[in-house]
């Protein structure tokens, strides 16, 4: 028994299929048709991931992730599963994976309750021992034994295109597929192993040549400098110690003392470096600081005496402006209450002027109103008189247009009372005559008693008339209806129009006839009728005119009645007017004006008692009551101008004193500007001043902290100050002279150092020069034994696809397949008739198809177990169907005891052809016991509303 036969598979919540879906492959072949989507990918990736632990196909990078084979309509709690029931070497086993997160843990045993959990490389170490070696590191082995378990278990579209394509683009992908396929993977990776390791040394070689370029170019710059330089001894490390120890003496810090003590010779240069420095920069500071006072020396006390006049001045100054500062607000205040007051009387003679114009008018209006009324006669009146005289200009506004109210309408009411007397006096005629023809209530009884009497004999009357008429109507139409009918044939063969009359014409004469003549009793109810119409109408007009006639008297008397309520309430009004008996339009009138001259003697009145009180704060009365009402204008052109005079004359005094006022504030803001200017001058000479004595002071404390400002200090430090520049730079030349010795020393230890360095690279160099060469020849070897054992097993294999491939390539057009040459032999070529042919050029993708199934199948017999094929026949025609057919029949009946295939297909046809090709086979053997050779199973459904496994072949 060889390689691995499964027998069974079950599937769930994997990718396409949701629910557990078991398949039975103890058959030798295995046909799963189903449409596209429902699930046949999905079967061959689940079998792929329960052999090597992951598929290809859905790999991302280096590791495998399991999360992706988890279906997408799964629940939560839900986990992809695959198990199976498989033979190796002859033993039934039982192996199932669970995806658990990113893992793929996998159990394996005899049975179900006795799996146990494995490791990958344990697993695939039983499923393909012959994938690796078994000293090969685990991690190693178990990628050769997943590429070996993919590549000749499985046949994709893709991997059977690359069987037989030869462009430069698929030719790696072909090397790997004829690897797998012949189990001689091992040997192509160690060998790719071999040219990566040589890669990756190349590489860190050329790294290592060019820093041993650099380092040697390098070294011969420094031989060629030192070369250059003069004959004497270079200065040693001990000469440049003592320039140090001299630079740090002059320098005398603590800082340089711990410096000195270090290793590093360029730390204590640099350390001697930044002290020299600081108080390199001190002495600069407190020189300038030294000089800038000694050019100043003789204005100290000057601008000392400078800033304390100027600070007197300022306080004297600040004062002065405070006081002109109060005057000016004092000044400005005084202006503003006297312009406020002018605006105050000149809104007051604006008022006046307008009073003035008011009074005036309304006293013209005073006046022409009492001419209009007639009351200026020419006698004296004054205007006390005049107001008793018309007490309604006591009154209100609202009692006096009441009043006129009343007037005006009384005044109409007496105008039209003549033609109402007139009225009422050809009213009484027409009711004395409309009363002699008034019927009495008696009459009128007896009237609506003819009327109804009347209407009842009428309606009695049109109810006979309709009784007696209608019958005889419908008679008549009847009878017109027949006289309208013709029977289409003789009419002497009719036996009613034939019997006594001879013909139908005369039988129509006799019938118009009658029907043109009503019948007597007919008119005699029909005139009935008409008189008691007649009768009803009469009586009802009677009455009618009698009810009229009643109804205009009632009219006349209330339009009578009416007009007497006028002249009564005529009446009642005069007297509450104050008119006596027989008032006339003209003393209504006369009643009119004298209100007009109340309102205007009103108006008149309270705006003089107004402008009294506002103009002259109600201390005198405007106008006198003894005033001359002919004399009104006079006297208030007299009473205003004596006003106005008064007025003008403050007028006159205000803009006076706002001129002086005016005057005065100029003259302290002219005063407030000279006093700002000068203290604003003071306090910039005084600032300036004191900031040359601060920075004079300040200058002074730089070059000689805390010592007196005195002529014989100035001499002292301008003598320290001249030591301290010749110290720091003695100590400079020291450090300058360290510096240059220390640097040749550092350029003989580089050297020395480099040379030092180069050996150890160089070796380096040589070693990886060896191993590279070493990998070049192991490559080589390898590259041999994966060539000559290549070569071997495809010739083998050759002797095997000839046969397949002429018997399932009906059409036959070649003579046999062929090696390509030593340096591509896995390069397929064909012969015809002397000519070679490229399958990956000349032949027609059914020919490609049929040489690529006839490799894989000739490999399938020679390793024996459970292949799955998916979707491989897509160009399948009438001939070569036959042929194909016969080698799948021939394969099982010839290896089904080691062999079985599954093929996945969406082929209707190829379904039922296979079922036709297989129903007469008899039993076969398998590791099963005698089966059926042939098992078709359909799919329905799809991931989402579930799949369903139906077994078509053979019928149950």
């Amino acid at each position: 028994m060889r390689g691995i036969r499964l027998s069974s598979l079950s599937v769930a919540h994997f990718r396409g299929i949701n629910e557990t879906t078991l398949f039975d492959f103890s058959a030798p072949l295995t046909l799963v048709f189903a449409p596209n989507g429902t699930g046949k990918t999905t079967m061959c990736e689940a079998t792929e991931w329960l052999l090597t632990g992951q598929v290809e196909r859905l790999k991302e990078g280096k590791g495998f992730d399991a999360t992706v084979l988890r279906s997408k309509f799964a629940k939560e709690t839900d986990s992809p599963a695959t198990s199976a029931d498989i033979v190796i070497g002859g033993q039934r086993r039982f192996v199932r994976r669970v995806a658990e997160g990113v893992q793929s843990p996998a159990t394996f045993g005899s049975d179900r309750a006795n799996a146990t959990a494995y490791r990958p490389h344990e697993l695939l170490a039983l499923l393909a021992p012959a994938a690796a070696a078994d000293e090969a590191h685990h991690l190693t082995a178990i990628n050769l034994r997943q590429r070996w378990l993919k590549g000749t278990r499985f046949l994709s579209a893709e991997a059977l295109a690359a069987l037989i394509d030869t462009d430069d683009e698929t030719i790696e992908r072909r090397t790997q597929v004829f690897a797998d396929l012949l189990g001689i993977r091992h040997l192509l990776d160690a060998e790719r192993q071999c040219e990566k390791f040589a890669n990756e040394l190349s590489s860190r070689l050329r790294a290592l040549n060019s820093l041993v370029e650099r380092q040697s170019a390098e070294a011969d710059a420094l031989e060629q400098s030192m070369a250059g330089a003069e004959a004497a001894d270079p200065p040693s490390t001990t000469s440049a110690r003592s320039e140090a120890n001299a630079a740090a003496e002059l320098l005398a810090t603590d800082e340089l003392h711990q410096a000195l003590e270090q290793s590093s010779f360029d730390d204590v240069l640099g350390a001697l470096a930044a002290v020299h420095g600081r108080q390199r920069h001190a002495v600069d500071a407190r020189t300038f600081g030294a000089q800038r006072v000694e050019a100043q020396w003789s204005m100290y006390s000057t601008l000392e005496l400078a800033v304390n006049e100027g600070t007197a001045l300022e306080a004297r100054l600040s004062r002065s402006l405070a006081e002109v500062e109060e005057k000016s607000r004092n000044a400005a205040a005084s202006v503003a209450e006297r312009s406020s007051q002018r605006a105050v009387t000149s809104d007051a003679a604006r008022a006046l002027a307008a009073a003035k114009d008011r009074l005036s008018h309304l006293s013209a209006v005073l006046l022409a109103t009492l001419l209009d009324t007639g009351a200026l006669d020419g006698r004296p009146q004054t205007l006390g008189a005049l107001s008793d005289l018309y007490p309604e200009s006591q009154w209100n506004t609202d009692a006096r247009a009441q009043r006129r109210g009343d007037l005006v309408a009384l005044e109409t009411a007496i105008g039209n009372a003549a033609d109402q007397i007139q009225r009422e006096r050809l009213l009484d005629a027409e009711i004395a005559a409309t009363r002699t023809g008034e019927a009495t209530e008696e009459e009128l009884a007896t009237l609506r008693s003819d009327v109804a009497g009347a209407d009842v004999r009428a309606r009695a009357a049109s109810t006979l008339l309709d009784a007696t008429a209608d019958p005889v109507a419908r008679l008549q139409a009847a009878a017109r209806a027949l006289l309208a009918h013709d029977h289409g044939v003789d009419a002497a063969k009719c036996p009613t129009c034939s019997h006594d009359w001879g013909d139908a014409a005369q039988l129509r004469s006799a019938i118009s006839a009658t029907l043109s003549a009503a019948p007597e009793f007919i008119e005699v109810a029909r005139t009935a009728a008409a008189v008691a119409s007649d009768a009803a109408r009469v009586a009802r007009e009677r009455l009618d005119a009698a009810l009229a006639a009643k109804n205009q008297i009632n009219v006349l008397e209330k339009e009578r009645a009416s007009l007497l309520a006028a002249a009564e309430a005529r009446r009642r009004e005069s007297e509450r007017l104050g008119f006596a008996e027989g008032a006339t339009p003209e003393m209504a009138r006369v009643a009119r004006l004298r209100i007009d001259v109340a309102d205007a003697l009103a108006e008149f009145l309270a705006d003089c008692d107004r402008l009294s009180t506002t103009l002259l704060g109600g201390s005198d009365q405007l106008l006198a009551p003894e005033v001359q009402v002919s004399d009104l204008l006079d006297q208030l052109d007299k009473t205003f101008s004596e006003h106005d005079r008064a007025i003008q004359l403050r007028l006159a005094g205000l803009a006076k004193d706002i001129e002086d006022t005016i005057k005065e504030r100029d003259q302290l803001r002219a005063s407030y500007a000279s006093t700002q200017q000068n203290l604003r001058e003071c306090r910039q000479a005084l600032q300036q001043n004191s900031a040359d004595l601060a920075a004079l002071r300040a200058a002074w404390e730089e070059a000689a902290p805390g010592v007196d400002r005195t002529d014989a200090e100035l001499s002292a430090l301008k003598t320290h100050l001249a030591a301290e520049a010749q110290r720091l730079l003695r100590a400079e030349g020291h450090i300058e002279a360290a510096r240059s010795a220390w640097s040749a020393e550092s350029r003989r230890a580089r050297l020395r150092d480099l040379r030092q360095a180069l050996q150890p690279s160089l070796d380096r160099q040589k070693r990886m020069s060896d191993q590279i060469a070493a990998s070049k020849r192991a490559r080589a070897v390898f590259y041999d034994a994966y060539t000559t054992m290549s070569r071997k097993r495809v010739e083998d294999l050759s002797r095997v696809v000839n046969p397949l491939f002429a018997r399932m390539h009906a059409n036959r057009v070649f003579d046999r397949i062929n090696l390509g040459d030593d340096r591509d032999f896995l390069h397929w070529l064909a012969d015809a008739g002397g000519q070679q042919l490229d399958p990956g050029k000349d032949f027609s993708q059914g020919q490609r198809q049929d040489l690529a199934l006839a490799l894989f199948l000739a490999r399938a017999r020679s390793l024996g177990g459970t292949f799955f094929l998916d979707e491989p026949i897509t160009h399948l025609d009438d001939l070569n169907r036959v042929g194909l057919l016969d080698i799948l029949r021939a394969t099982v009946l010839e290896s089904s005891h080691f062999l079985n295939l599954v093929i996945t297909t969406s082929s209707r046809a190829l379904a039922r052809h296979l079922i036709e090709k297989f129903a007469g086979v008899e039993l076969v053997e398998t590791p099963e016991g005698r089966a059926r050779p042939l098992r078709v199973l359909e799919l329905d459904g799809n991931g989402r509303s579930g799949v369903r496994l139906t077994e078509v072949y053979p019928p149950r």
